[in-house]
């Protein structure tokens, strides 16, 4: 991370700011605008510090919000690796259950033949009048 970010994101930094160096107003931080300089400048006006020893404290809060942000990123890391494992789970148990389901189907569609042809077998004049009746509604219902 460099300064450059710290500029570019001023609107998400200025709070962190304003917590460690509570004097600063809001007019200081809209006017610092993520400007290290100014930052510097208004500091050494608010608490009456030393050059030097601003420099040194913007680089101590600057090297911690850079190691809490690496933290952060880190962890966003882990949980994104936690949520892919867990949707790869996820993406096999759907798997193995809809192949069972698939089976059972399958399994239901072969015996409701099974008895259909049974059916028939046993009352083929029955099951030839049904097929002439389907047969003919279907006709009646597709004429134009």
């Amino acid at each position: 991370m460099d300064w450059n970010q710290v500029e570019g994101n001023w609107k998400q930094v200025r709070g962190n700011v304003k917590k460690q160096w509570g004097k600063l107003t809001d007019d200081d931080l809209t006017a610092i605008d993520g400007r290290r300089e100014a930052l510097e400048g208004r500091i050494q006006e608010r608490y009456g510090y030393t050059k030097d020893r601003v420099r040194k404290e913007i680089d101590d809060w600057y090297r911690l919000m850079a190691y809490e942000l690496s933290r952060k990123s880190e962890d966003l890391a882990y949980q994104i690796d936690t949520i892919r494992a867990d949707l790869e789970r996820l993406s096999s148990t759907v798997s193995r259950v809809a192949s069972t389901q698939l089976e059972r189907a399958q399994d239901r569609a072969v015996e409701a033949a099974t008895q259909v042809e049974g059916a028939i077998k046993r009352n083929p004049t029955s099951a030839l009048a049904i097929a002439f009746g389907l047969g003919f509604l279907f006709s009646a219902f597709t004429r134009r």
